[in-house]
């Protein structure tokens, strides 16, 4: 009879920024544990509140699978005589493993036969191998900071205060941290603290909820949402949507209460992202916004308990709010009255990093290296604006708000460059160059934030290199692999054709003594490296064959959104019916041709020395091809490019069925080798397609 399985671990309260992980991990261990001891079940779920964590099991089977297990013998030869009559080495084997010396079987291997025996295993009663299987699951929950707390030495992110387990309506006796596990659970902490006896699994969501605890997070996230936009709606406006902040609260309550507070409108005057910033970091509070995107005086605050008085709780909250925005406006207006140019000046008291200088140092370089790279990106007529950009861009980091709010940088700097009345462009670039800051944030869009942002990271991602400051697999603390893949993003997304060496040389070139020209070289090719490896992963995680990624990296990646262009070519044109067969000729172009070739003596091919029709064939329509394939290379249409080079296919399979490559006469050899040569190099314009996986084979 199958039955449902619960198993909660009661804490004191776990911090909400470990919840998610912390659910995912605790599912997929269940799921490999349970599939490793042969345990079916129909489907598993984690709840997860600040006081607990519970894995439900749904018609676990009540045995384990049985199964059927080979045991080796002695050789065959041993097992048996000459007249196949068995040994006393066969039938000690046999009474070893409990079967008759009949049922023993032969078997080849790579060493020769030998004799088996094939076992069944019965599978055991899940009732009987729980507790142990639980045990070790506790064992293995992992947080990313963990507590010891009493001499057993469990971790766990808090002290665990009980542990409940039940299989149907059966106890399962588990111990850990010292717990002995029971079929009690705990309600909310505040408005039904006592202990309650749990039934079975489907008694207890609903037990919970009866004493002010909504288990299941997707429930409890639901119910904020819809509080937050009905009392939005009652105030006129619309939530400002924030889904990390989301993420926290839900995992910050059992029990969650909306609470909509109001601020005085004199605080209006303060930047939209500073009332949202304080209102999130200070109170975890939501704001509202009109439906012009206007900034409106009410906050909603999600409270952990049902209020006896509503109107208590709310003065509370508005006390906290009121005070920190009555600094933030303080801070604000002290600002104001210094300009941007003198914030930055006080950076020659800021190390940047070690080795390379002060924030000041680093500010002149991007004015210097936005100036080289605004030519680049094709934009020399912007070339004022965003130098200006790049002098400013840092100075907000001295302000009093930046201070307090260091998630404001970038934010600030744009609204005190416009409030001293710079140009729109220089403004908003002070707030893009920081763009992206993680892995799906908007991009940069303007011209001058563009080149300030790739300005910014490239100076980054050089000036560590320079200074051996390289990340390793697991050490990465300037962030060089989100700065580079937000560079990749800006020149991909952004269409831009732009040399990816030129920009490196470019940041390179301006580091002067910092980093010896001695050295420059080798730390130019270590960041293309770089890049190589991230542009590799970029690609495959949106889907693209890693086959495929490493065959068009391989042939070139100065130029990523070229880079970009080929791959999705590729990726369309490997869905073709004759793409393996195509690729499978191009290696054999690949492969014939020997690694020393061409040798040291200049070798070209003469058109005169080609005797056989299927090679002089091959010749003209390669010549024919090449030139279309070349013009569409031009003109970044690689589809066009591939279709191009397909049709060689048919005459490199006839020139190969027809013609003889390593010829006696080295003359005739070294010529045939010099076209496919040709052909070899109008591939690696493209794609190596020797690194293409076909039929499992590379």
């Amino acid at each position: 009879m199958n039955r449902d399985l619960l198993i909660e671990i009661g804490a004191e309260e776990i911090p909400a920024r470990f919840m998610p992980a912390t659910i995912s991990a605790i599912k997929d261990a269940a799921e490999r544990l349970f599939r490793e001891n042969r345990l079916q079940y129909k489907d598993a779920v984690v709840y997860a509140t600040p006081r607990r964590v519970a894995l439900i099991i749904r018609e676990l089977h009540d045995r384990q699978e049985d199964i059927a297990v080979e045991v080796s013998g002695p050789p065959r030869n041993i097992a048996y005589d000459s007249e196949g009559r068995p040994t006393k080495a066969a039938a000690g084997f046999a009474k070893g493993q409990g079967i008759d010396v009949s049922s023993l079987k032969i078997k080849k291997t790579d060493k020769g036969e030998y004799v088996y025996a094939e076992i069944s295993e019965k599978g055991k009663l899940t009732i009987d191998i729980l507790p142990s299987l639980l045990q070790h699951l506790l064992c293995t929950i992992t947080f990313p900071k963990s507590m010891r707390w009493n001499s057993t030495r469990a971790r766990f992110a808090r002290p665990i205060r009980w542990i409940l387990a039940l299989y149907g309506d059966n106890p399962v006796p588990v111990e850990f941290a010292g717990l002995k596990s029971g079929r009690l659970s705990y309600g909310h902490h505040f408005m039904s603290p006592s202990p309650f006896t749990v039934n079975g699994v489907d008694d207890y969501p609903g037990s919970l909820e009866e004493r002010f605890v909504i288990v299941d997070q997707t429930k409890r996230r639901r119910l904020i949402e819809d509080q937050l936009k009905d009392i939005s709606k009652e105030k006129g406006g619309i939530v400002i949507v924030d889904e990390e902040l989301l993420e926290e609260v839900t995992f910050l309550t059992e029990y969650p209460v909306a609470v909509c507070g109001r601020f005085d409108d004199e605080f209006l005057i303060l930047p939209k992202d500073v009332l949202i910033t304080v209102m999130r970091e200070h109170q975890r509070s939501f704001s509202i916004e009109g439906e012009r995107g206007e900034s409106l005086p009410y906050f909603i605050s999600v409270s952990n308990t049902m209020p006896k008085r509503l109107d208590v709780v709310r003065a509370g909250y508005e006390k906290v709010i009121r005070a920190r925005l009555s600094d933030a406006k303080f801070f604000f207006s002290g600002d104001c009255k210094t300009r941007l140019e003198r914030q930055s000046e006080r950076l020659k008291q800021v190390v940047f990093m070690a080795g390379l200088g002060t924030m000041w140092d680093k500010v002149e370089r991007l004015e210097r290296l936005t100036g080289k790279l605004a030519p680049l990106f094709g934009w020399p007529e912007i070339t004022a604006p965003a130098e200006r950009a790049a002098g400013i861009s840092k100075a907000d980091l001295m302000t009093e708000m930046v201070g307090e709010f260091p998630e404001l940088q970038g934010v600030m700097g744009r609204e005190y460059a416009r409030r001293q009345g710079e140009e729109g462009e220089v403004a908003m670039a002070i707030f893009e160059h920081y763009l992206p800051r993680f892995a799906v944030d908007k991009l940069p869009s303007t011209k001058c934030g563009k080149i300030l942002a790739v300005a910014d990271k490239i100076d980054n991602i050089v000036g560590c290199f320079g200074t051996a400051n390289i990340p390793s697999s697991s050490y990465d603390p300037y962030a060089l692999r989100r700065q580079a893949l937000g560079i990749l993003h800006i020149l991909i997304k952004g269409g831009h054709h732009i040399s990816l060496r030129k920009i490196t040389e470019s940041a390179l070139s301006i580091y002067g003594d910092i980093i010896p020209v001695t050295i420059q070289r080798e730390v130019l090719e270590s960041v293309m490296e770089f890049f190589r490896e991230r542009l590799n992963t970029l690609l495959v995680s949106e889907g693209y064959r890693y086959d495929c990624v490493r065959s068009v990296i391989l042939a070139g990646l100065d130029d990523p959104f070229d880079a970009f262009l080929r791959i999705s070519a590729l990726d369309r044109f490997r869905m073709g019916t004759e793409f393996d067969s195509l690729i499978i000729s191009f290696k054999r172009v690949m492969n014939i041709i020997p690694p020393d070739f061409p040798p040291d003596f200049k070798v070209g091919l003469k058109e005169e020395l080609l005797k056989e029709k299927e090679e002089k064939g091959l010749y003209q329509v390669y010549k024919d091809r090449k030139r279309n394939a070349l013009l569409a290379k031009g003109e970044h249409d690689y589809e066009k490019a591939f279709a191009c080079i397909a049709e060689l296919k048919p005459h490199v399979d006839l020139f190969f069925d027809k013609v003889l490559v390593m010829d006696k006469d080295m003359v005739l050899r070294n010529n045939r080798l010099s076209l496919l040569n040709n052909l070899k190099e109008l591939f690696l314009n493209f794609a190596d397609f020797t690194q293409i996986v076909v039929e499992g084979k590379t």
